[in-house]
C-alpha cells in the first residue's frame, strides 16, 4: 500500500519527484494542448520561514495549508483576504498541517500530539472551538484530507496491527471505518455535501483502485483505464470524480469519472511522460492538476475543461507549479516555485473568460 498512501509528513508537492506513491508512467492524450490558460498567480509568502504550501480553498477564497516556520517546524496556516496569515497551532506537538476548509471556515488536517513522539492525529478546527483531536480507528495515527460543509471529515487511520483504513468522521457520531475493496488498506481523500467519499483502496489482489463510498451502497470500485492501478483524489458537489489510472499499456493518465459516462481519460500535457495527477474538480467540470517530466524541467500546472482540453497554467516565475484544490469560482491553490527557487503557497485566479466573471465575486487573499 506504500505506493498508494502518502506518509504523514511526506511533502506532497514539487519536491516529491521520487514519491513512491506515484504510479509509473503516463502519456499524452488527444485533448492535451500547449496553450496557456489566462490566469494570474499570486505568491502567498512563507510565514517567515523558507517554505509554504496552500492545500485547500473555500468559496470565499479563504486558503489553508502549512508553512515551514523559522524554528524549523511545520504549522497549519490560514490565509484570509485582507488579514495576516495565522497559525492554527497544534494538538500539542511541534508539527501540523491543514488540508481542507469548508464554507463555514472549519478546517481539517493533522497534527503531532506531543514533542516526544511522532504520532499524529486528524483534527478539525474552528474559530470558536480551536483545534479538536478526532482520534483514530484504534491505531496510533490518523490524518484528515478533506471536509465538507456539514463538518464531515475524511482521511485515513491506523487500525490495531498493521492496517490502515479510510474513515468518515461526522459531528456527534465520531469516526466510521469505511472498510476496503477486499485488501488490507484504504484511504479517503475528499467528501462532498451529499456525503459521497472518494479515495483509494487495495483490492483482494493487492492492487490499488479508486473508490466511491456512499452510505447507501458502501465502497464501490471505480475500476481503471485498462491497467492494474488507479486512485481517486477529488469529487465535485455534483458527484464527478477525478484521479489517475494506469492504462493497459502501463501508462498513467488522468481520468474523470461520472455515473453516466464511467471513467474517461483526460490524457496529459504534450511531451509529458513521467506523472500526471489531477487534484481538484468543481461543479462546472473544471479539473486542475500537475504533470511531471524530468526532461522538461519538473512539475507543470494545468487546468482541463471539456471545451478546451488541458491547458498549462502560469507559475510564480520558477517554471513549476502544483495545484491542489479549486473552488466554484475557478480559483485554485497549491504550491509554486518562485524566481528565487523557493517553494511557496500559490493562488491562481482566472483573468479572462467566463471563469473570470465567476471569480469576480470571490476575494483573493
Amino acid at each position: 500500500m506504500n505506493r498508494l498512501l502518502l506518509g504523514a509528513w511526506a511533502l506532497t508537492a514539487l519536491a516529491a519527484c521520487n514519491d513512491p506513491t506515484r504510479l509509473a508512467e503516463q502519456s499524452g492524450g488527444p485533448a492535451a494542448s500547449a496553450v496557456q490558460a489566462q490566469y494570474t498567480v499570486q505568491d502567498l509568502g512563507a510565514f517567515g520561514g523558507d517554505e509554504s504550501g496552500a492545500l485547500g480553498i473555500n468559496n470565499d477564497g479563504d486558503v489553508v495549508g502549512y508553512a515551514h516556520i523559522a524554528t524549523g517546524e511545520d504549522r497549519a496556516i490560514l490565509w484570509r483576504a485582507g488579514r495576516a496569515p495565522r497559525s492554527l497551532g497544534t494538538l500539542g506537538g511541534v508539527n501540523s498541517r491543514a488540508r481542507g476548509i469548508n464554507d463555514r471556515d472549519q478546517v481539517a488536517g493533522f497534527s503531532e500530539l506531543n514533542r516526544d513522539s511522532p504520532k499524529h492525529h486528524a483534527f478539525i478546527w474552528s474559530e470558536a472551538a480551536g483545534m479538536r483531536d478526532l482520534g483514530t480507528l484504534g491505531g496510533g495515527n490518523s490524518q484528515a484530507w478533506g471536509i465538507n460543509n456539514l463538518g464531515e471529515v475524511v482521511g485515513g487511520s491506523d487500525l490495531r496491527g498493521d492496517k490502515a483504513h479510510a474513515f468518515l468522521w461526522r459531528p456527534g457520531r465520531g469516526m466510521q471505518d469505511l472498510g476496503t475493496l477486499g485488501g488490507r488498506n484504504s484511504e479517503a481523500r475528499r467528501v462532498n455535501d451529499a456525503g459521497e467519499v472518494v479515495g483509494t483502496s487495495e483490492t483482494a489482489t493487492g492492487n490499488g483502485h479508486a473508490f466511491l463510498w456512499t452510505a447507501a451502497h458502501g465502497m464501490e470500485d471505480l475500476g481503471t483505464l485498462g491497467g492494474t492501478e488507479s486512485r481517486a483524489i477529488a469529487i465535485s458537489q455534483t458527484g464527478a470524480v477525478v484521479g489517475s489510472s494506469q492504462t493497459a499499456a502501463g501508462q498513467e493518465e488522468a481520468f474523470l469519472w461520472t455515473r453516466a459516462g464511467g471513467m474517461v481519460s483526460l490524457g496529459n500535457l504534450p511531451n509529458h511522460s513521467d506523472l500526471v495527477e489531477p487534484n481538484g474538480v468543481n461543479s462546472h467540470g473544471e479539473v486542475v492538476g500537475t504533470s511531471l517530466t524530468v526532461e522538461r524541467g519538473g512539475y507543470h500546472p494545468w487546468i482541463w475543461t471539456e471545451e478546451r482540453g488541458m491547458r498549462r497554467l502560469p507559475t510564480l516565475g520558477g517554471g513549476q507549479g502544483y495545484p491542489r484544490d479549486l473552488n466554484e469560482s475557478g480559483q485554485l491553490v497549491g504550491f509554486g516555485v518562485n524566481a528565487l527557487q523557493e517553494l511557496h503557497g500559490a493562488l491562481w485566479t482566472p483573468s479572462a473568460g467566463s471563469t473570470a466573471v465567476r471569480a469576480q465575486t470571490s476575494v483573493a487573499p
